[in-house]
């Protein structure tokens, strides 16, 4: 009887570590997204909020966002967006004055944006400012770091430099997720970012030229699971690139 007592004790030990051992692994749907300010759609934000819904992201990345600019009427672009699009979370990344409001970037989140910072990006004189936006993003209880920017284009000497300081703002988080219209898909620049991996590498052309310059590009203990290109039938000059991706590992 006492051995018997025993058998069952010890299994029903076993049991109790089965739900530790068989925890599902951190899962996150993200996207990034150039709108071209909205000018496509006349600056109604309830469609650019259908393409991002139909792709059920966690958590998305935006470029070329107007902020109450004269171009978009005044309007809180980023407000009206998260509203139609159901993000309760979301920050604005401000790149440069434009028109009486600001033009950047943005990221909306589905869960709590915990902290938020803005860093300058390195440009020449007469360039347009960039921007890098940082979201401390918490995920039932696991801090995830999520950047977001747009690089320049006019300078491939500048552009490097704007890789190397994507890859000083990353470099001690072992979490890192960025999004981004790049404006180059050159390997030798992603390589700067060290213990990444590119999400879209090329694959999907997100460019109205056929270029792949949209990426996700992560800390290297997230794995791609899926990933796609959203079909926009000409709301922005570029698609919605997502990926869904997982961690491999404790956070």
């Amino acid at each position: 009887m006492k051995r018997s007592l025993i058998i069952i004790l010890v299994i029903c030990a076993l049991l109790l570590t089965l739900p530790a051992c068989n925890k599902e692994k951190l899962t996150l749907r993200i996207g990034t997204y150039n709108i071209k300010n909205g000018g496509n759609v006349d600056h109604d934000m309830s469609v650019i909020a259908q393409d991002i819904i139909s792709c059920d992201l966690d958590i998305v990345g935006l470029q070329e966002v107007d902020m109450k600019t004269k171009r978009c009427g005044g309007i809180d672009t980023l407000k009206l967006l998260a509203e139609a699009a159901g993000y309760e979370y979301y920050e604005f990344t401000k790149a440069i004055d434009y028109q009486g409001g600001e033009y950047g970037t943005a990221i909306m989140s589905r869960y709590p944006i915990t902290s938020f910072e803005v860093k300058k990006l390195p440009t020449n004189e007469g360039m347009e400012g960039r921007a890098l936006g940082h979201a401390v993003i918490d995920v039932n209880g696991k801090s995830i770091d999520f950047f977001n920017t747009h690089l320049s284009y006019e300078d491939k000497d500048v552009i490097k430099k704007q890789f190397k300081q994507l890859h000083y703002n990353v470099k001690d988080s072992v979490t890192f997720i960025i999004t981004a219209d790049f404006n180059t898909s050159a390997d030798s620049n992603f390589e700067l970012i060290k213990n990444s991996v590119r999400a879209n590498n090329k694959e999907f052309n997100t460019y109205s030229n056929k270029s792949a310059i949209d990426d996700i590009v992560l800390y290297n203990k997230w794995t791609v699971v899926d990933k796609g290109m959203m079909d926009i039938q000409g709301h922005s000059d570029h698609s919605l690139f997502w990926a869904e991706i997982q961690y491999k590992g404790k956070i």
